[in-house]
């Protein structure tokens, strides 16, 4: 392994600390780039990439990986940082919601090993991301720490969350690792048949905030369970402060059968039992369509907008909960 950190034209020798930008594609009127910052600590870790706005409006997360990149020294770490702190910055700029205004694609839907060719359409710009972002930076990663949020119209609670792959070991550390972050909620995904060749780092995500607010309470925390995260990988000194106890759980979604206005009696974070109505849909004459009732006891991971449409997501519950020490 090399001691020198390079993405693209950034390098980073060892004990050095630098910034710059990741060139995507062409635009139009210039160039797209995203900003990254390469921290090349002083001992041989693993290499971890920490990186949040993969969703434009989600922010808490970016503002914490701001803070970080201010605050680490390559003196505090055994081993590399890569740290990007706003993946989809045409989204950003747009406050555009889970893709991008360019394309509609959602970037976590879009890792492919080649940029698709032939036809006529809108932009490939979500392509170019992804592709650029996976080559010179995720393929390097040993771990990752995907920072998320809460969309514009989605009321979420916060917590972390990772995929299992059926490995059980590997989950385990996977665990280990969200545990580490610090919160109380983990959301727990069962493994998913994939075609995709594509190895990617393992991953710590966070959902961190939610209706696309920033608060520096929540940024301060998720700083926090960044560095638990390093520690407990021991690439920085210290022990992580972990909560005695964390709840896991499998997620549940229920969708609109009707559009209209959706009025919600529970919040994220809430418990619910099986047959509770959890809200309604109206139209707009203030006639109900639907009473949206849950099928299992659980918590409320996540409340969507008040405007629905036939199909949407109105909920998502976390059941299956169990404890983990």
């Amino acid at each position: 392994m090399s001691d020198i950190l390079r993405v693209q034209g950034l390098e980073a020798k060892q004990g050095e600390k630098v910034q710059g930008y990741l060139e995507i594609a062409e635009r139009p009127a210039g160039k797209h780039r995203i900003p990254v910052m390469l921290i090349n600590g002083t001992g041989s870790g693993p290499t971890v990439v920490i990186n949040g706005g993969e969703h434009g409006s989600e922010y808490n997360g970016p503002a914490g990986a701001l803070e970080l990149m201010k605050t680490i020294k390559p003196g505090d770490i055994d081993g590399k940082v890569i740290i990007v702190p706003m993946v989809n910055t045409l989204a950003f700029e747009t406050r555009w919601m889970h893709g991008n205004p360019i394309d509609y694609r959602d970037l976590t839907g879009y890792y492919v090993p080649e940029i698709p060719r032939g036809g006529s359409g809108p932009p490939k710009i979500t392509y170019y991301v992804t592709t650029t972002f996976y080559k010179e930076v995720l393929s390097q990663g040993d771990y990752r720490i995907n920072l998320h949020g809460g969309d514009i119209e989605e009321d979420l609670l916060t917590g972390t969350m990772y995929r299992q792959t059926g490995d059980a070991k590997k989950d385990k550390l996977n665990l280990e690792l969200c545990r580490a972050f610090g919160w109380e909620w983990i959301r727990e995904s069962l493994p998913r048949k994939t075609s995709n060749p594509m190895k990617f780092p393992l991953t710590v995500g966070t959902e961190a905030g939610g209706m696309g607010r920033c608060q520096s309470d929540i940024v301060s925390e998720v700083v926090r369970g960044c560095r638990n995260v390093l520690m407990q990988l021991d690439l920085m000194e210290g022990e992580p402060v972990i909560p005695p106890k964390a709840k896991v759980y499998h997620p549940y979604h229920l969708y609109a059968e009707h559009g209209g206005f959706f009025i919600s009696n529970v919040r994220s974070g809430d418990m619910v039992t099986e047959g509770q109505v959890l809200g309604v849909i109206k139209d707009l004459f203030g006639e109900t369509l639907e009473e949206i009732v849950v099928p299992t006891d659980g918590v409320i991971h996540m409340v969507t907008s008040p405007a629905i449409w036939q199909g949407d997501v109105v909920y998502e519950i976390g059941k299956d909960i169990r404890e983990v020490s």
